[in-house]
């Protein structure tokens, strides 16, 4: 997108949001409540998690079951008028959180799912879901597969957890007491026809548990369902429906289609033009068909013109195209750029090495983050790769020229492209592909031949011809229209999967920079790279967001920082865990994995409390690390776990966390670490609230962020004691939530300087980042110190670049001033 007059009401265009996940414990009414303090705090906008009616219990609200209604466990549509209300009356703008890629399924709560299972493919909301209704696997013909069972199904069958229900909408399968699945009309009419009452039917297919063949007749029943029920495990080989990512409980919607789309957002657009919202964040943009015609009609639809930022993970090299109609992204890309301008490129080598005599020789991360891919495709999404395959055979063997092409040797040359592809997708359409996307599958391509050299290159011709839009007029053009939508939405969880979930919890060498948008392998960032960064946001997106901590990264942004201190101490931090190794061997700290320690150690530096007490540390330390053996898939799987490890990593972590030599060793080691950290945290705050971009604070971030991974990052936050806080004169230079409100402040009286001020580099010494944000005759200069002990001297650069009148903030490695 090109420099251009924004599309959402300037009077409403967000200064800096303040996101809040929403859920039964945190409601429309506590948020109301916290209308006077964010006004205080200095934002324009509360930015919410997801409100539509999700499934009962959802802590998240991403498994969206009913979109025209408001979540029942936040409050009632009168309830949200109400937080509104409260939000403008301290001069503060809505923005949600919408998902338009998949809905929450299973369960006894999606309307739509439940109609689909009960009719079939005569349902009419069979194609709103991305069903293929001809799996390969014989007798599934029509039928849907629900694999959410925690045992097989013989055992579950013949345990008694499978039971025939009635209530006011007709009979069903519960598994368990949560899971319904309707049954047939047709075979509803047959039950009662048979048995007359509800009761007597549902007696008549009771059985007793292990008791051979009293089973049969509800076993005869199920299998003449629309759906076939399965273990949860069989989902990766045989799922027949599209996924978010490899959650079977979350499935994809075809939002493309009108009548979908005008359903999914009928009350979204209904408090849009009430004038209650002023904004939307978009989930997950990649997984939609077409993500440029979605926004596209999502802009001619709505009711008014509104803020819109789209959660899309740029790879390094990628820009967010230009002709989508938003304001930018969510801002991963710039939060992985704060972490690593504050990285000195000298000390990777030292930092490498120090990993490497802690755990042995590693690997590559580009090749562990290929290997990773290539696994997460045999396994968790191996039913979708096969799926693909056939569409792209189809194709194939309609024509005499590539008749010869088998459906086998295709899934193979499929995978080793989409394992060497560097963007999370690419976006052909109607108009077929353009040169930047030709130029990645291209790219792909040629690596895929390389490291595959075995398989025919005809296989790769292909699959190029296809992607590329280069087949010619004999072939099919509504199946490659087809085929090259579902390559696209495929690409994108194999990434997430691979790289994200996998990858980034294998390659430990600083954990700082394996985030969300981020790659480990990029160790730091010029100060010419940032400026230029910066510069270009400022002219194509000056609305993006600049996200440092979300709930979805894997780790709070103060955390980071603390880890990202060892890189001004590689020598400190290689010393201090081979002392602690040897410190711990009586506890057993060579039953563990070397690289899972380092992990261990890592969390321990950058997640132990920069203020207050660390008295829930052990167990939080223990759920991140259960959550980080799984995702790793080395040790542990959540498919297959490996309970022993995990439980002997777990009791280490207790006899470490009460090993009095080791926590004194650990308490010298981390406090020079911590000053670091804490310095750089506050630059990284700095610059997020002054460069291009509208800087988005996460719940409770104001203050240290010091979370764990998913769910630990979403656990309650003592508002009371935050509002407590920001209402006490702050003198202390050094405390984030001072710095925060006055650079919040600082926006609200120069908003022009922010949102559309000229964004001048300011060029001092290599150890310094300076700008100037000019508009008018208002100005402020920002300067930084980007040493690794932060000694730079920033006093004697003030008068070399003549500061601004006014001092906004000034320590040892930042100041602020302004006009």
């Amino acid at each position: 997108m090109t420099s251009q007059t924004p599309s959402f009401d300037g009077d409403r265009a967000p200064r800096a949001t303040y996101r809040l996940q929403l859920n039964s414990a945190f409601t429309f009414a506590d948020a109301q409540r916290l209308a006077p303090y964010l006004n205080a705090l200095g934002v324009s906008h509360v930015y919410l998690s997801p409100i539509l009616k999700a499934r009962p219990g959802s802590t998240h609200g991403y498994d969206t079951v009913d979109h025209q209604q408001i979540n029942p466990e936040l409050g009632s549509l009168d309830d949200f008028r109400a937080l509104v209300a409260a939000l403008r009356q301290h001069g503060l703008g809505v923005i949600l959180d919408f998902v338009p890629n998949h809905m929450g399924v299973g369960g006894a709560d999606n309307g739509l799912w439940l109609d689909v299972l009960k009719h079939g493919p005569s349902s009419r909301y069979a194609d709103w879901f991305d069903i293929d209704w001809h799996p390969p696997r014989p007798g599934m013909a029509g039928k849907l597969l629900v694999p959410f069972l925690g045992a097989s199904y013989a055992e579950s069958l013949t345990s008694g957890l499978l039971q025939l229900k009635a209530d006011a909408d007709g009979f069903a399968i519960w598994a368990g007491d949560d899971q319904k699945l309707p049954i047939r009309p047709e075979d509803e009419s047959e039950l009662l026809a048979r048995h007359g009452t509800a009761e007597a039917a549902i007696a008549a297919l009771s059985g007793q548990p292990e008791q051979a063949g009293s089973w049969a007749s509800l076993d005869a029943l199920i299998a003449s369902q629309n759906w076939r029920i399965a273990h949860h495990s069989v989902a990766g080989d045989e799922i027949n429906y599209r996924r978010f990512f490899i959650n079977s409980d979350l499935a994809g919607i075809r939002i493309d289609r009108p009548d979908v789309f005008a359903h999914a957002h009928v009350l979204i657009f209904d408090l849009i033009e009430e004038g209650l919202v002023d904004g939307l964040r978009i989930d997950h943009i990649d997984g939609l068909l077409d993500p440029k015609g979605y926004i596209e009609k999502l802009r001619e639809c709505a009711p008014r013109p509104i803020y819109l930022i789209v959660e899309k993970i740029l790879a390094p090299h990628e820009q967010l195209r230009g002709d989508w109609p938003v304001e930018g992204t969510t801002g991963y890309e710039v939060g992985a750029q704060l972490t690593r301008i504050l990285m000195p490129a000298h000390a990777e080598p030292a930092v490498t090495a120090a990993y490497e005599a802690f755990v042995g020789a590693v690997d590559d991360p580009q090749e562990e983050a290929y290997r990773c891919k290539l696994r997460v495709m045999d396994n968790e999404l191996a039913a979708e790769l096969a799926a693909l395959a056939r569409r792209f055979a189809t194709i194939a063997w309609a024509v005499g020229t590539t008749m010869d092409l088998a459906e086998a040797g295709l899934r193979r040359a499929l995978r080793e492209t989409i394992a060497q592809l560097e963007v999370y997708r690419v976006y052909a359409d109607d108009a077929g592909s353009g040169a930047r996307d030709r130029r990645e599958i291209g790219v792909a391509i040629g690596k895929a031949r390389r490291s595959a050299a075995h398989l025919s290159p005809a296989l790769f011709d292909f699959v190029r011809d296809v992607l590329c839009g280069a087949l010619g007029n004999e072939y099919d053009p509504r199946l490659v229209a087809e085929a090259v939508g579902r390559f696209q939405q495929y690409s994108g969880p194999v990434m997430a999967k691979g790289l994200e979930d996998t990858a980034l919890y294998r390659y430990n060498r600083l954990v700082a920079l394996n985030e969300v948008g981020a790659h480990p392998d990029r160790f730091a960032l010029s100060v010419s790279a940032f400026h230029d960064s910066n510069r270009r946001r400022l002219a194509t997106h000056p609305a993006c967001m600049i996200a440092t901590s979300t709930h979805d990264t894997k780790r709070g942004e103060d955390l980071r920082a603390v880890v990202a201190a060892i890189a001004g101490d590689p020598a400190r931090w290689k010393a201090a865990t081979q002392e602690w190794r040897g410190i711990l061997a009586a506890d057993g700290a060579d039953a563990i994995a070397a690289n899972d320690l380092y992990l261990l150690f890592q969390l321990l530096l950058g997640g132990w409390p920069i203020e207050g007490e660390a008295h829930d540390l052990a167990d939080r330390v223990k759920a991140a690390m259960t959550k980080s053996l799984r995702e790793a898939r080395q040790r542990s799987d959540w498919g297959v776990t490996n309970t022993g490890y995990e439980n002997r990593v777990l009791a280490f972590i207790d006899a470490a966390l009460a090993n009095q030599a080791f926590l004194r060793s650990v308490h010298a080691a981390r406090l020079p670490l911590v000053e670091i950290g804490r310095r750089k945290a506050l630059i990284q705050l700095g610059l997020k609230l002054t460069i291009p971009g509208v800087p988005d604070i996460y719940r409770g971030a104001e203050d240290w962020e010091q979370s764990f991974v998913d769910p630990d990052n979403r656990r309650p936050v003592d508002f009371t004691r935050l509002a407590h806080r920001l209402a006490q004169p702050m003198a202390q230079r050094d405390d984030k939530m001072m710095l925060t409100q006055t650079l919040l402040q600082l926006r609200r009286r120069l908003p022009e300087v922010f949102a559309q001020g000229r964004y001048e580099p300011v060029v001092l010494d290599p150890a310094v980042l300076a700008f100037r944000r000019c508009h008018g005759a208002d100005e402020v200069l920002v300067i930084a110190d980007l040493s690794a002990r932060h000694d730079a001297g920033l006093a004697r650069w003030l008068n070399i670049v003549g500061a601004p009148p006014e001092e906004v903030y000034r320590s040892d490695m930042l100041v602020v001033f302004s006009t």
